[in-house]
């Protein structure tokens, strides 16, 4: 019989001494994604424009010693020659610490940064939450509690930038389409109720929802395509 261990997965926001939140600070408008590899720390930025991208790059060179290992229009791949987990108090340490995990990728926008934290219960967590508190803030976005199987099918383990690419009213007209059920089947409400609400018509609002949903499905259509061939090659060995 097999016997399936519980878990909590909170997704948490942190601001604290870290040279990674002051390089969010120093460009807030920069959406970042950074792992450690062991040997070095890996960047994924996003910037306004190719000029900000310019000053971005600049910086990580000059304060991270990084490389620039590929180039986009307005997004780069870099990579310091060592890792800096060891330099200050990194947050996958007190994760550590406090029989925690932290999962990568963190992401880092507006001088904070957002971790998935998996915890064994609740009082890990606020431990956790405890050793933060003491050198910065911390806000639990949501709390989920897990099942190990669940667990560990939710895992992300390539960092993906899904959000690249749309404006300000795009994100919101996604994000209010979800909140108020418009997503859910059936329905929880209607397009023109939200569009009425938000002060737009609903041509308006269904355009600037409908080009969000093709932007991310554009920016997540290589995973997608991933899953889709395994799953492909699953239904052909059935």
């Amino acid at each position: 019989m097999f016997w399936s261990m519980r878990f909590l997965d909170a997704r948490v926001r942190i601001q604290h001494p870290c040279p990674f939140c002051d390089f969010s600070k120093a460009f807030p408008d920069m959406e970042m994604s950074s792992w450690c590899n062991v040997d070095n720390e890996v960047m994924q930025v996003v910037a306004l424009d190719g000029r900000q991208l310019k000053e971005i790059v600049s910086y990580a060179k000059e304060n991270f010693n990084a490389r620039q290992v590929a180039e986009g229009q307005n997004s780069a791949l870099l990579a310091t020659n060592d890792c800096l987990c060891n330099s200050y108090d990194s947050i996958g340490m007190i994760a550590d610490k406090c029989d925690s995990w932290s999962v990568p990728p963190t992401i880092y926008f507006g001088g904070w940064e957002t971790h998935r934290i998996i915890s064994h219960n609740k009082g890990d967590l606020r431990r956790f939450a405890g050793h933060v508190k003491k050198m910065g803030r911390i806000e639990i976005v949501s709390l989920r509690d897990r099942e190990e199987p669940d667990m560990l099918n939710s895992l992300g383990v390539v960092p993906i930038h899904f959000f690249g690419g749309l404006t300000n009213k795009q994100l919101r007209a996604i994000v209010v389409a979800y909140e108020n059920g418009l997503f859910e089947v059936p329905a929880r409400t209607k397009m023109d109720r939200i569009a009425k609400a938000e002060g737009l018509s609903r041509s308006t609002y269904g355009e600037h929802l409908r080009k969000a949903m093709l932007q991310i499905v554009e920016n997540s259509y290589p995973i997608l395509k991933l899953y889709d061939k395994g799953l492909g090659q699953t239904r052909a060995r059935d």
